[in-house]
């Protein structure tokens, strides 16, 4: 079993309060200069992971821009930022809306020991089912989104990027909900004829801010 000493305890704050920070300080000011109508701000967490993002809704026409940032943090295995754009509209019925984006990510990965740069863009498709459009008594909400960049769209060691992130949303309030989900992330590498993977498959618990 390996302990960490201090000095990397406290290097690993900093990695994961830094980002956050710088975060906060670009949502606020975002806030206060961008005429979006909704905002939000996400905290998840489990056992090794942290994750944190920031988005903004805006109408455009009949449809929703979406535009966010965030950062996770993995110990011992990645940590990485990323900013996201969409476009987002009802299908069908009021309940159900879908979405079709851009995401760049850009990070670190350790695998085996050895370091390797995450960089790519990814194409996003996203989705919502908002039960409380049509079940005023049920303040629930599902979403599922994913991120696919292929080998022309992946830069520096990254050879191809997979995400799929799915999960519930149960409102407490209008404006606040506790979320429990799941995310998948590979990242393959190219290095030389072997391919190196990084996989990570990991439930979550956090909350949801609005406003």
């Amino acid at each position: 079993m390996k302990f960490m000493t201090g000095e990397q305890h406290m290097r690993i704050k900093r990695q994961i309060l830094c980002p956050v920070v710088i975060l906060i300080l670009i949502f606020g000011v975002w806030c206060r200069t961008s005429g979006a109508r909704t905002y939000r701000a996400q905290i998840y967490a489990n056992s090794d992971d942290f994750m944190a993002k920031v988005e903004s809704e805006s109408l455009i026409s009949d449809a929703v821009l979406k535009v966010g940032a965030g950062f996770a943090f993995s110990e011992g295995d990645y940590q990485m930022g990323n900013v996201f754009f969409a476009v987002q509209d009802e299908v069908f019925i009021p309940a159900l809306t879908l979405g079709l984006g851009f995401k760049g990510v850009m990070g670190t990965a350790d695998v085996d020991d050895d370091d390797y740069n995450i960089a790519a863009i990814g194409f996003m498709a996203l989705g919502e089912y908002d039960f409380r459009k049509i079940y005023y008594n049920l303040p629930v909400l599902i979403y599922a989104n994913f991120t696919g960049s292929p080998d022309p769209l992946s830069f520096d060691d990254t050879d191809t990027y997979l995400e799929l992130d799915m999960g519930v949303k149960g409102y407490i309030v209008r404006n606040a909900a506790v979320v429990l989900g799941f995310r998948s992330i590979e990242v393959r590498f190219d290095e030389d004829s072997d391919k190196i993977k990084l996989n990570d498959d990991a439930f979550y618990f956090g909350v949801e801010i609005s406003f």
